[in-house]
């Protein structure tokens, strides 16, 4: 037998605020962005057309690049292994400059909140000036060379490096590192041998990632004189010489690939080794009483 209509359960929607403060913040902030977009698509002078005008004479660009010109492949290849040194160089120094501020950088393990603060500070200063700003600084002071792109790759990936390091060591566990404490030990031997084999593969695969961006960095450090193959790029680039720089292009090009290739595979030899099997420590030997 069918209930009488009225008896059915009524339900109401729930009436939603037309105005309230929050869809009023929501929707002031909303406006702000689209404000934020506009202005800096008009202060770029973004303009479609002038593009579009621009793409058949870098297509004529690209017709005058073949064949490409190999007479001075030599002299490409030794800046190209220029271009390297000195990203390992300066990746080796500036990891030289950051390992001793990184423990006083990390939460977990700095003395002093305020050391801390500062300690980061110094990093987001090196971090925050780019290394070409660095580059024509020490331009300046040491003159042209590699030995100037040596300088502004170390400074300037001190920061990253240390922000990369303390990122990799204040998430670590702290069991052991309380466990070692209590056995009386400082914290130094408490880093040495606590924290660091915990965070080790990441502290590698941080300092391998900032390798390779610095071999992809420094092949345009040569345009500001700091050598490498980003003054041969930038030579031929003045000289219109298009068959010489669609060879430095694809020496640039193999060279980046290689080490993007290399790095990546270490990076995730090094995290796979992390997650297998625990090594076996080697067992104590008796020994024979006399």
């Amino acid at each position: 037998m069918l209930r009488p209509l009225a008896l059915h359960p009524r339900y109401e929607e729930p009436r939603s605020r037309v105005f309230s403060l929050a869809s009023a913040l929501r929707t002031l902030v909303f406006l702000m962005i689209v404000a934020f977009l506009a202005s800096a698509f008009a202060t770029v002078k973004f303009d479609l057309a002038k593009l579009m005008s621009g793409l058949p004479k870098i297509a004529s660009w690209f017709q005058q690049m073949f064949p490409p010109d190999v007479s001075e492949i030599d002299q490409i290849l030794f800046a190209a292994f220029q271009t390297l040194a000195m990203a390992t160089v300066g990746t080796i120094l500036a990891l030289c400059f950051a390992a001793p501020l990184v423990p006083l950088a990390a939460r977990n393990t700095t003395p002093n909140l305020i050391i801390y603060r500062l300690t980061r500070a110094l990093f987001s200063l090196l971090r925050g000036t780019e290394m070409l700003v660095f580059a024509l600084i020490f331009v300046a002071a040491v003159g042209f060379g590699p030995f100037t792109g040596v300088l502004a790759i170390a400074f300037n990936m001190t920061g990253a490096l240390g922000k990369l390091l303390t990122e990799a060591i204040e998430p670590a566990d702290p069991g052991p590192i309380e466990a070692v404490a209590l056995t009386g030990a400082g914290p130094i031997k408490t880093f040495r041998y606590a924290l660091i084999p915990d965070v080790w593969p990441n502290i590698v695969a941080s300092i391998l990632y900032i390798w390779e961006f610095n071999v992809r960095a420094s092949t345009v450090l040569g345009i500001v004189g700091a050598g490498g193959i980003g003054q041969t790029l930038k030579d031929s680039i003045d000289l219109l010489d298009f068959p010489k720089l669609l060879t430095v292009l694809g020496i640039i090009l193999i060279m980046v690939i290689a080490i993007d290739t290399l790095s990546s595979w270490l990076r995730a030899l090094i995290l796979k080794s992390d997650r297998g099997k625990a090594r076996k420590l080697p067992q104590p030997v008796r020994i024979a009483s006399a």
